[in-house]
């Protein structure tokens, strides 16, 4: 009889075991799979949104684009009717651009004509603090008047004005193609221009735009306007920046200039070496499926914490009924016992009453 009680032990036994192996097996792949998903639904979604934001960054980037090339046309236009001989005249010059109107309305810091050494000998609207002045040192006007080609320069502070501007100049030419000056505009980025209509706009309620200068890794303005100027991190400390500088267009994660970690999805600019990027807070970006992933965690905490317990109450009532198998088995164990004593003594009993 012991022997059957021990064998029903060790049978109940194994079969718990298995039954919390099998338990542990069970909640192991649930959380596994829980962190997985989780894990793949950022991916998912970082790809989903990086394709939107490179998608408005495009249109954007193209919007510049064709904004510096229609003021690089006025440019050339208004500079194909220069008469060479007139650079020697600076009062007609400067009557001649003060009726420039349409140039005007497209450079906010005014236009300059310079000699072919560089010298400005006219500024539109009037600023005679700047005639005499030689520019040659400015990358736009050297662009023009030594390569002979519309060039677009890096941020600079105005020498007259301190204020961050940009210059774009073209070569001015003879009859013979020989370059004899040039005829620059102004952007002063401190005051309202053709840029605002990019970075006065927000992306999503929390991001913004970049404009970014690759050649001096420099930035031209952005949404914050206080990162005017401002130089990107150096070689190596941002790869994705480095990427974006290098040519790439598309998206990424980094730590930015505030040291806030956004997504970015960057298109390059051709006519002036620039990139616009549009950048996007992580936690903002990744807000839904935050809330998502904590739904999960609550979801998989709860199944754990149900399936423990079914597995404690089954445990449980394994371990009644062994102990109850025990005692019926010590009861039936003891009966035998008792009879087995009255059976050895009935013969004395007998011979006694004999």
């Amino acid at each position: 009889m012991a022997l059957i009680a021990r064998t029903l032990f060790h049978h109940r036994s194994l079969k718990t075991r298995i039954a919390l192996a099998t338990l542990a097996i069970f909640l192991a792949s649930l959380w596994a799979l829980s962190f997985y998903s989780s894990h793949m639904l950022r991916i998912d979604m970082e790809r989903m949104l990086g394709q939107q934001q490179l998608s408005t960054v495009t249109y954007v980037a193209a919007q510049l684009d064709g904004e510096l090339n229609e003021r690089i046309k006025a440019l050339e236009m208004i500079a194909g009717a220069i008469e060479p001989a007139t650079l020697d005249s600076p009062a007609a010059l400067q009557a001649f651009l003060d009726q420039r109107f349409a140039l005007h309305n497209l450079f906010n810091a005014g236009i300059n004509a310079y000699r072919r050494d560089g010298t400005a000998i006219a500024a539109s609207p009037i600023a005679p603090e700047r005639i005499g002045l030689n520019y040659i040192d400015r990358d736009y006007v050297a662009g023009a008047l030594l390569d002979g080609r519309a060039t677009i320069g890096h941020p600079v502070f105005g020498r007259t004005f301190i204020s961050p501007i940009i210059g774009i100049a073209v070569p001015i030419r003879d009859a013979q193609g020989t370059i004899v000056g040039a005829l620059g505009g102004l952007i002063n980025l401190d005051n309202p221009s053709f840029l605002d209509k990019i970075t006065n706009n927000s992306y999503g309620a929390t991001g913004g735009y970049l404009v970014v200068e690759k050649k001096h890794r420099m930035i031209v303005t952005a949404s914050d306007k206080s990162l005017i100027m401002q130089r990107l991190p150096a070689p190596g400390e941002s790869p994705l920046t480095d990427r974006f500088l290098a040519g790439f267009e598309g998206s990424g994660t980094k730590i930015n200039q505030l040291s806030v970690d956004v997504l970015v999805s960057a298109r390059s600019v051709p006519v002036a070496g620039w990139y616009v990027a549009a950048s996007l807070p992580v936690s903002e970006a990744f807000a839904p499926i935050r809330e998502m992933q904590q739904r999960m965690l609550i979801a998989t905490l709860f199944l754990t914490l149900l399936a423990g317990g079914a597995a404690w109450r089954g445990r449980r009532g394994a371990a009644r009924r062994v102990a109850r198998h025990r005692r019926d088995h010590d009861r039936r164990a003891g009966s035998g016992r008792r009879g087995a004593r009255l059976a050895l003594a009935a013969p004395e009993r007998a011979q006694r009453d004999q």
